[in-house]
């Protein structure tokens, strides 16, 4: 991963709005539209977590919900969060960001210090090793190693999310290229379209691979498709996940919303 991401994605980040938030005690600086994650890669934070039991450095590897390293515990005004994806969450001023299952900070956990056996810790071994006089006496040590986030005792459920029952002819789930191709195809022939997607701009991959889709650069083109289709009615959901698919058709979404509003569950019915 690079600031390459950042740089040809420009358009993203409003450099006139300055934020800042701490991991783990540090001070990191970004700007609006960035994430945590591009933050903290801006800042130069290469490590930002610990493996799940063996305590080995990891750093950032994807740029969305794939990403399997950057799991991070967030305190704000709306409360705390644990194990979220910092690739996923917009960096916002003041917000106080750990890294989990490490102590006291990703860079310098004194777990760290199994590295150095390393070569005489292969996965599982412990199954084996440890079984001898009795298991239980090793379980609490190596369990308390082991795990992820904090659960918050305090925490308190967050309003009931808004639900709305919706209809189709045609649902595209993701808004990169080939969605966006597909979604100006179906509502050209004169079917009705819900296209969504979980980030907040359309274009993919097309947001950080220089490219031309029909002569016009990449990015611009995925805007342009968007806005023709919302001027032709058709529904267009961005930071929307789609995360079931059930009986008879039904697709479920999730919107996320920026301003603070509860998320808002999608019914949607397609056709196809």
């Amino acid at each position: 991963m690079s600031a390459f991401r950042l740089a040809n994605g420009g358009s993203d980040i409003d450099r006139a709005r300055p934020l800042a938030f701490t991991f783990d005690g540090r001070r990191v600086e970004g700007f609006a539209g960035d994430t945590i994650a591009s933050a903290l890669l801006a800042s130069g934070q290469a490590i930002v977590g610990r493996s799940f039991k063996y305590h080995r450095p990891r750093g950032i590897w994807g740029s969305g919900v794939e990403e399997p390293n950057a799991l991070v515990d967030i305190e704000g005004a709306d409360g705390r969060v644990p194990n979220a994806r910092a690739t996923t969450v917009p960096a916002s001023d003041g917000i106080i960001v750990k890294s989990v299952n490490a102590l006291p900070t990703a860079l310098a956990d004194r777990n760290a210090v199994l590295d150095r056996f390393a070569r005489f810790l292969p996965a599982a071994f412990y199954y084996k090793t440890f079984m001898w006089p009795d298991w239980h006496l090793f379980e609490p040590r190596i369990r308390a190693m082991a795990g992820l986030g904090v659960v918050d005792p305090d925490w308190k459920p967050r309003p009931v999310a808004d639900q709305v029952n919706h209809d189709c002819d045609v649902l595209v789930v993701g808004a990169g290229p080939a969605g966006l191709a597909a979604a100006a195809g179906a509502a050209a022939a004169g079917h009705s379209v819900v296209l969504v997607d979980d980030r907040t701009h359309p274009g993919g991959s097309l947001r950080h691979r220089a490219g031309e889709v029909d002569g016009v650069e990449g990015a611009e083109w995925a805007e342009a498709v968007v806005a023709k289709l919302k001027s032709g009615g058709q529904l267009v959901l961005m930071e929307t996940t789609a995360f079931g698919l059930y009986d008879h058709n039904l697709v479920a979404l999730n919107q996320r919303h920026s301003d603070g509003r509860p998320d808002t569950l999608w019914r949607v019915r397609p056709r196809r």
